[in-house]
């Protein structure tokens, strides 16, 4: 699966606010491995596919 093309959960979330801090966005990206929609400011995760 291509990071650029998903349009599953991961790829719904990109483009929301993050829940976790004020500045960020959510970005589709990798973390700890693993797809994940994770925040360009503090870098949490908001979900992710093992």
């Amino acid at each position: 699966m291509s990071l650029t093309t998903e349009k599953g959960i991961i790829g719904h979330l990109v483009g929301e606010n993050c829940q976790w801090c004020d500045d960020g966005t959510l970005v589709h990206d990798t973390y700890k491995g693993n797809e994940a929609a994770i925040c360009d400011n503090c870098e949490t995760p908001t979900a992710q596919l093992w």
